[in-house]
């Protein structure tokens, strides 16, 4: 017990001091020149971009078999005894998804992505879905005027998953690849649905581009799970991560880098010190929400 304590207070003062580093940065920014903003960490800052790499998505390189999605505390606790983590369905909420929406659109045109369209808006088996991201500080703020939840689920694709890119203003909408990055065809995906295991949807909304995965295939989940040190290993690490971006010097190598992380590119996420603040605030208030569960 002595041990587990100390390794938690350690933990807590890491997320502290991380949180510190990042709101001490902002505040500093707004009321001093801009070449004073790394004032609160003396000696040379170091590019925080080989750091950022891990937590890169491209359109090139998209699979990603761990995924992390926000909920609420109540949610969690409905999860823990019902043991089902796909639940949401298009009549959910009360309003149309913009994927559901925009696979609509495809499914009901004249392009090569009709039939998979068709399949991801009918097929029994793919009806439920989460919406998440390989970070969880790329949506702890949500998108609308909420936030999502403080509580968090990891989610692990099995192996033999495939993962679908959608852009439907692409003139293919399309591409599906296993967890390798190899190509697979459309033929062979409407013949074999049971191995889509994610969609790592792409579109533009306002001048902003937004990306999501959805999981929708309870079948090609490995395992989720929920309060786990594991988690909150990830947590601390994405604190550390963003107070090493608000300590760097803005550059348009760090602003690629960091754009790739987005899974919203919008004001709210950019690498401001002001955002980076929120974003980490936002973060440190994650709730594990109880013990740790991990299913199967």
């Amino acid at each position: 017990m002595i041990e587990f304590t100390a390794l938690r207070t350690r933990s807590s003062s890491m997320r502290s001091l991380a949180l510190w580093v990042v709101l001490a940065i902002a505040c500093r920014a707004e009321r001093a020149p801009s070449h004073l903003a790394n004032a609160a960490s003396p000696g040379p800052v170091a590019a925080p971009q080989p750091a950022l790499a891990r937590f890169a998505v491209t359109d090139a390189d998209f699979v990603r078999p761990v995924l992390y999605t926000w909920t609420s505390p109540a949610q969690i606790l409905a999860l823990r005894g019902s043991h089902v983590l796909l639940t949401a369905t298009s009549a959910t909420g009360g309003f149309v998804s913009p994927f559901l929406r925009e696979l609509a659109v495809v499914a009901t045109g004249a392009s090569s992505g009709r039939d998979l369209a068709r399949l991801l808006l009918t097929n029994p088996a793919l009806s439920r879905r989460r919406y998440a991201w390989p970070a969880p500080f790329a949506t702890v703020l949500g998108l609308g005027a909420r936030t999502y939840g403080t509580s968090l689920i990891r989610i692990e694709l099995r192996p033999d998953a495939w993962t679908i890119r959608f852009e439907p203003d692409a003139v293919d909408p399309f591409r599906v690849v296993d967890a390798a990055g190899t190509a697979i065809a459309t033929a062979e995906v409407l013949a074999h649905p049971d191995r889509i295991g994610a969609i790592f949807h792409v579109r533009s909304e306002r001048g902003a581009r937004i990306r999501e995965y959805i999981v929708a295939n309870e079948a090609m989940i490995a395992g989720w799970s929920i309060a786990t040190p594991e988690i909150r290993a990830e947590v601390d690490a994405e604190l550390a991560m963003l107070a090493a971006v608000a300590r760097a010097h803005a550059s348009p190598t760090l602003a690629a880098a960091w754009r790739a992380l987005l899974a919203f590119d919008s004001p709210r996420y950019q690498p401001t010190p002001r955002a980076l603040a929120t974003i980490a605030a936002g973060l440190a208030e994650y709730d594990p929400a109880g013990a740790p569960l991990s299913y199967p």
